[in-house]
């Protein structure tokens, strides 16, 4: 049936549908619901009346007893806790919540008295249990406490009986060994013989009380631990008889005086031994005590025994009871599941017919085919089969998708074309297979249909190559998932109406249309930037060539840049040099007095020593020879040190230690110094570790040279001629400052201090390099080399390097 024939049909109301009579079978239903609930409610009416009698007469008994065999458990579970307590607050803590619990069972045993007869008498018993075995305790703790203060007495006494035994050995063995050496010199009178016996048998009873007080003392100690009443006994015996031998050895020693201290010692040693009081004794009473605790706890082990008992039997009749209840309740609850399943039965068949009758065969299954049109409607296929037929709610739904699927078709064809005519670029829309379904105008121009060929294919209005790509482009998106479908950017030649070849950019990305998917084709016209493409390059081609001639100008300028490079450097190396000999030539005459020092006391010394060799005075002419080894010695370190500093420096830098630099360039001014009387002072880092510098160790030590020549020049004929040299660490740097007491730089050249050439001293006194070339030196170091400051009072340079 059309969408005009269903549309011509009247749309009267429906008298007797779907919605009236869904209604008359759900009020079937309810009516039925509502009897069974009634049948229900009499049921559980009974129930109720039964569980009530339960809860007000059954569950107060039962909670009691549950609460009664709570408190019975805790106070059976505590108190071997209290029995066992070993400290007054632990005591006190466990008494507290043993009160706690013992009050809590009075509460209980006064609200169940009627309920369980004899039960506030047991009760009374188990409280004057706890006090019983609580003072135990008590007892026992003190015990405990007055042994560990014998224990501590004992381990003080012990102190001082080991200082006062040792000096009496020691005395002993002295006099001894005084009487031993007597006799050994051959006198052997009666008094050493005497003595010698005496110090020995002092001798013998001092060690053997310390021996046996050191045992008594490891008795008593043990004594404070033992267990059992048989193992005190046993340790009873031993320190006994160790008493009995102390006490022996003490009359040995009743006429000595020496022995007074030791003898009271061993009387206080004896007291925590024996008698009462001592600690064996008081351990005896902490084991009596405890054995006392233990037979309390076994006694109210016995009476939470008897409560138990007492509560199993209040249990037992609260059950019988109980069960009496449920057998009633069970009977309730029978014939109420027996209406109850008749009621749901008839409901039951009620709804199988409705559903079965009217739902499933008038509503579900005419719904069923309307909705599977619907889903393929929804799906894009828009011819798909709308049952149509009856009178009620259905039919109108069926007639208006019917018509809401024939305006669809029609919209749909006439938006997809509009869209592709009016747009202002080349599109075209493919299937999946790469038919062309809609082609524009522009794009008509430029993928236009070979002549006399029929074929919609869009592979076939692009040259070879594009047609290649094209065709595999649309396999590869026939294999892929839907949600993984790819796209497609060419540029490739297609074809005007004439026949004339175009480029083309061609663009392909797929979209969905009715549920199926479908691919759009965007083709843009690529003469214009073809062309471009060819003008730009010819024109870098052009760039290019003009670009290898400049650079290979300016390659053969870094190459004679680089040899004049080099040149520079190698003629400030020269510079360095020179100045390095320059300053060498200025110390060459105090260098040769500092050499001829020692050759002239080698010649006195050899002199000395041929003359002494001709006198057979061999000896004193080996130290005159010694003294010569140690003046060539001297003399060679001069040497040396000329050699290493006029030698070219390395162009490595490293780790320079900056005391022994500095020290080798005072070292080349020593004689100069002396001469022209300059103070100098030197404030050099001496405690920690050694101060290091990053730099070059022989043209470090130029620059020191230099700024000490310098400053030595200053001071020439200054009323005051002192020269410093000082250095500090800062973090990562180190400031090493050469001060001098001159008369300054003047202000008008103070800029000019470190150019070339640049000197204040006479001419033939200087080259005005030396500046020049320590501050190039510095900056090759990676550190700088500045004026502190000047004026009448001096000048000061501050060299500052890293710190290595």
């Amino acid at each position: 049936m059309s969408a005009e024939a269903v549309a011509g049909q009247p749309a009267g109301p429906v008298r007797f549908g779907i919605r009236a009579r869904l209604l008359l079978a759900f009020v079937a239903v309810a009516a039925l619901s509502v009897v069974a609930c009634g049948l229900g409610w009499l049921s559980y009416d009974r129930l109720g009346g039964t569980l009530d009698e339960f809860a007000e007469n059954h569950l107060p008994a039962l909670g009691l007893a549950a609460r009664l065999a709570e408190e019975g458990g805790s106070i059976i579970a505590t108190a071997p806790i209290l029995a066992n307590a070993q400290t007054e607050q632990e005591l006190g803590a466990i008494r507290d919540a043993l009160g706690r619990r013992l009050a809590a069972l009075r509460a209980l045993a006064a609200e169940g008295e009627r309920g369980v007869p004899g039960l506030r008498p047991l009760v009374d018993a188990l409280g004057h249990n706890l006090t019983d075995l609580d003072a135990t305790v008590r007892h026992r703790l003190a015990l405990a406490r007055r042994n560990q203060e014998g224990i501590e007495r004992l381990r003080w006494l012990h102190a001082d009986f080991l200082d006062e035994i040792e000096p009496l050995v020691t005395d002993a063995r002295f006099n001894i060994q005084s009487a031993l050496d007597l006799v050994e010199a051959g006198t052997r009178s009666a008094e050493a013989v005497r003595v010698l016996r005496a110090e020995s048998r002092r001798s013998e009873a001092v060690l053997q009380i310390g021996a046996n007080g050191n045992l008594a003392v490891g008795l008593i100690a043990r004594a404070a631990t033992l267990a059992t009443t048989e193992a005190l006994d046993d340790n009873a015996g031993f320190l006994e008889e160790t008493a009995d031998r102390l006490q022996r050895d003490l009359a040995t020693l009743a006429d000595w005086a020496d022995g007074v201290s030791l003898a009271q010692l061993v009387s206080r040693l004896l007291e925590l031994a024996r008698g009462e009081g001592s600690v064996p004794e008081l351990r005896r009473a902490e084991l009596a005590a405890a054995d006392q605790g233990q037979g309390l706890l076994a006694e109210n082990r016995t009476l939470v025994a008897r409560l138990n008992g007492l509560i199993a039997q209040q249990v037992q009749s609260v059950e019988t009871t109980s069960r009496a209840a449920a057998a009633r309740s069970a009977q309730a609850i029978a014939e109420g599941r027996s209406a109850l399943l008749a009621s749901a039965l008839v409901s039951l068949l009620v709804a199988v017919l409705v559903a079965w009758l009217y739902v499933n065969r008038s509503i579900i299954s005419r719904l069923t085919r309307l909705g599977s049109a619907a889903h393929e409607i929804a799906a894009g296929n828009l011819k798909a089969d709308i049952p149509l037929g009856g009178n009620d709610e259905l039919s109108q739904m069926a007639a208006a998708l019917l018509v809401f699927r024939d305006t669809a078709i029609a919209v749909e064809e006439a938006n997809a074309q509009a869209i592709i005519d009016n747009a202002q670029a080349g599109l075209a829309t493919t299937d999946a297979d790469g038919v062309i379904e809609f082609v524009n105008p522009l794009a008509a121009a430029l993928i236009a249909a070979p002549e006399g060929g029929a074929d919609g294919r869009l592979a076939d209005r692009l040259d070879p190559a594009g047609a290649r790509r094209v065709e595999d482009f649309f396999r590869e998106a026939r294999a892929a998932p839907d949600e993984a479908a790819p796209s497609l950017s060419i540029l490739t030649a297609g074809r005007r109406p004439n026949g004339r070849p175009v480029p083309v950019q061609v663009g392909i990305r797929p979209f969905r249309r009715r549920q199926q998917q479908r691919f759009i084709v965007t083709l843009t016209d690529m003469t214009e930037r073809v062309e471009a493409q060819q003008l730009l390059e010819r024109t870098v081609a052009e760039r290019t060539a003009d670009l290898r001639t400049t650079n290979a100008r300016l390659e053969r300028s870094i190459a004679e840049h680089q040899r004049a490079e080099r040149d520079l450097r190698d003629t400030q190396a020269e510079l360095v040099q020179a100045g390095k000999l320059a300053a060498l030539g200025q110390l060459a005459a105090g260098v040769g007095h500092e050499l001829n020092q020692p050759l002239s006391a080698i010649r006195s010394y050899a002199h000395n020593g041929r003359k002494l060799i001709a006198l057979g005075r061999v000896a004193e002419a080996e130290g005159n020879l010694g003294k010569i080894a140690d003046l060539t010695a001297r003399m060679a370190n001069i040497t040396n040190h000329l050699k290493r500093f006029a030698r070219r420096p390395d162009t490595r830098l490293g780790a320079v230690e900056l005391a022994p630099v500095a020290q080798g360039a005072l070292s080349l001014f020593g004689d100069r110094l002396r001469e022209e009387a300059v103070e100098l002072v030197v404030e050099l880092p001496e405690d920690g570790e050694p101060l290091r510098v990053r730099a070059e160790e022989v043209r470090l030590e130029q620059v020191l040279v230099n700024l000490l020549s310098n400053a030595l020049d200053a001071v020439a004929g200054a009323p005051q001629r002192r020269v410093a040299i000082a250095a500090e660490a800062a973090d990562d740097t180190v400031r090493i400052m050469v001060r001098d007491s001159g008369p300054g730089i003047p202000d008008a050249v103070a800029g000019q201090v470190f150019d070339p050439f640049f000197t204040t001293k006479p001419v033939g006194a200087g080259l005005g390099l030396g500046l020049s070339i320590s501050y190039n030196i510095v900056r090759d170091f990676g550190g700088a080399l500045s004026v502190a400051e000047s004026g009448p009072g001096g000048t000061a340079f501050l060299l500052t390097l890293t710190r290595a």
